[in-house]
């Protein structure tokens, strides 16, 4: 009698641990469950303001380019009205230089 009441106790103090051990690794799980909880939580709100972030830099990426064709077609037509600015200035100066010529061949006619 005596043994089946300390092969009860054993049984007993056996369960009673692993009673014991199963609620730790429960507690422990638990709180390695709000732990990737939070990260995850945490790792939403980071994701979610690098799209934001990403968003407010495509419209100012497009906004950029925007601005960029247009400075783009100004400076074209400045460099075609720039080009015809030269091409009539060097005209006016070989205009010149033939009608500078022509005084300077009458006021001094070759000498025969």
């Amino acid at each position: 009698m005596n043994e089946t009441y300390e092969s009860e106790t054993d049984v007993t103090e056996v369960l009673k641990q692993h009673k014991e051990r199963q609620a730790k690794l429960a507690d422990q799980m638990l709180a390695m469950t709000q732990n990737l909880k939070q990260v995850s939580v945490a790792a939403r709100n980071i994701i979610t303001q690098d799209n934001k972030n990403l968003e407010l830099i495509d419209d100012t990426v497009d906004k950029n380019t925007v601005k960029l064709g247009k400075e783009t077609a100004k400076l074209e037509k400045f460099n075609q009205s720039g080009g015809k600015c030269w091409v009539w200035s060097l005209i006016f100066v070989v205009m010149i230089i033939f009608i500078v010529m022509v005084i300077f061949m009458r006021l001094f006619p070759k000498r025969k």
